[in-house]
């Protein structure tokens, strides 16, 4: 699904549109965590907007499988005509290993997680009511921050980024910044903050 977002509902720093995306991914994986009867926190934010199965071995986190991601779009961010496009989504009923046998291992869905049928206009309806709360508490100032970061899976992973034109880069994520949703990664001993990147490979997993 896609929903626009008008000005008056948006942060008025344009550098802090990114927490609506934020908002729509916490408010997706409430309602699908409960559509589905999954535990509370069994899905995870996959830094920057992947929505994430954890596997879990003996209560130990050891990888994740991807059921969704949010995808943002804004014009005129921090004026008066600012519009946000917020795309997501989500993973219900298909079967990545129908489709190709190397998505089995990368990618999931709500009813293969959990062994039942789910029902899509009910998450749908879930999402969308816990949203307009996020919005309004984001309207007025608040953010979610503690939310947000208790989702992120990543924190003492050690992982590959992709920086596009600026290559790969290997360290550790020592946390996520509430204020620009940055990422930091410690290289070397070197914390440094990335505001744009994809996730390309786990080096090494940590349970905190």
């Amino acid at each position: 699904m896609s929903l626009a977002v008008r000005a008056d509902f948006l942060p008025a720093e344009a550098d802090r549109a990114w927490r609506v995306g934020a908002e729509f991914a916490l408010a997706l994986a409430d309602a699908a965590e409960d559509g589905a009867g999954l535990l509370i926190g069994g899905l995870a934010l996959k830094w920057p907007n992947d929505l994430v199965l954890r596997n879990e071995e003996g209560g130990v986190t050891t990888g994740f499988r991807k059921v969704g991601g949010v995808l943002m779009e804004g014009t005129d961010l921090g004026t008066p005509d600012a519009t946000l496009i917020i795309g997501i989504g989500l993973n219900v009923r298909g079967d990545p290993s129908r489709l190709d046998p190397a998505l089995a291992a990368t990618a999931t869905s709500l009813e293969l997680a959990s062994g039942r049928p789910v029902d899509r206009e009910a998450i749908f309806d879930d999402a969308v009511a816990r949203l307009g709360g996020r919005l309004a508490a984001l309207r007025s100032g608040r953010f979610d921050v503690a939310g947000w970061r208790s989702r992120q899976l990543l924190e003492g992973w050690e992982v590959e980024l992709d920086l596009g034109a600026e290559g790969l880069l290997t360290g550790r994520v020592a946390g996520y910044d509430g204020a620009s949703g940055a990422l930091i990664l410690s290289v070397d001993g070197t914390e440094r903050a990335i505001h744009a990147g994809e996730v390309t490979r786990v080096v090494r997993a940590v349970t905190p």
